[in-house]
């Protein structure tokens, strides 16, 4: 496995872990209205975007899996 795959497979499950923690805001944010001043749609559409960069990175780290240092 090279560093950069190392790396990006790192970083895909931190940004992945922080999307999940903002779904969980905007589920929270949708009964008390809102959660650290924001609403909802605001968490869910962070929560959506980490999401697709989590994804982004992890294949990043599959694409450079084959690649030496």
């Amino acid at each position: 496995m090279s560093k950069m795959s190392h790396k990006l497979k790192k970083f895909s499950a931190v940004i992945g872990l922080l999307g999940i923690v903002a779904f969980i805001l905007g589920w929270c944010a949708e009964y008390r209205g809102f959660v650290w001043g924001f609403e909802s749609r605001v968490w869910y559409n962070d929560a959506i975007i980490l999401l697709l960069i989590a994804i982004w990175f992890k294949l990043g780290a599959i694409l450079h899996k084959g690649e030496q240092n």
